[in-house]
């Protein structure tokens, strides 16, 4: 099950959750993008340093909520590191699969993730400072500029794991909620993009 990733309802849940636990707590674009910031970074960050971003401060007082909403986060967070090591290419943003849900708060959510080994992330600083400016939202495309920035930082990071042009024309053509393409009439990220 923590190969799976999160069916829309669970989105859903989370977020509600999230919401629920904390008026600080991360909504579930700003959990991807520090999810995501973990899963392509230098090195591996432990869930005990990273969950309190995710609940904010002050510390959440509903445990039954907190359990509940851990399990999800930590499914998510599986998921992206699997995601990320399988198909880096095919890479897409929360927020543009539709709901609420806001590139501002997804970009937060990456700085977070880096703030959490910063010296492991000044090496990228210095050798392609470029790569980290939509994370910092400058210039006026910095929202177009987010997908092909974690591409290519996950391949500074992780050259081993190169994506293939294969991989990078199915990403093109296929969303994770787009229709796989297999025919299935599954939705991509619950058929042939599942990570299992």
């Amino acid at each position: 099950m923590l190969n799976a990733p999160l069916t829309d309802d669970e989105y859903d849940q989370l977020d509600d959750l999230l919401g629920a636990i904390s008026p600080r707590a991360l909504d579930v674009a700003g959990l991807e993008g520090l999810l995501t910031a973990l899963a392509i970074g230098p090195r591996p960050v432990d869930p005990a340093s990273w969950l309190p971003l995710v609940w904010g401060e002050p510390a959440p007082a509903d445990a039954r909520a907190v359990q509940t909403a851990t399990a999800l986060v930590l499914r998510h967070a599986h998921y992206m590191q699997t995601w990320m090591q399988k198909e880096p290419a095919s890479f897409e943003p929360i927020y543009e699969c539709g709901g609420a849900w806001t590139a501002h708060a997804w970009t937060a959510g990456f700085e977070a993730g880096m703030q959490l080994d910063a010296a492991g992330w000044d090496a990228l600083r210095a050798a392609a400072p470029a790569l980290l400016a939509p994370f910092a939202r400058a210039g006026a495309d910095w929202e177009d500029a987010v997908t092909p920035a974690v591409i290519a930082i996950h391949a500074h990071f992780h050259p081993a794991i190169p994506a293939t042009a294969a991989t990078a024309a199915k990403a093109a053509k296929v969303g994770r909620n787009d229709p796989c393409p297999c025919g299935s009439a599954k939705k991509y990220k619950k058929c042939c993009g599942d990570g299992k």
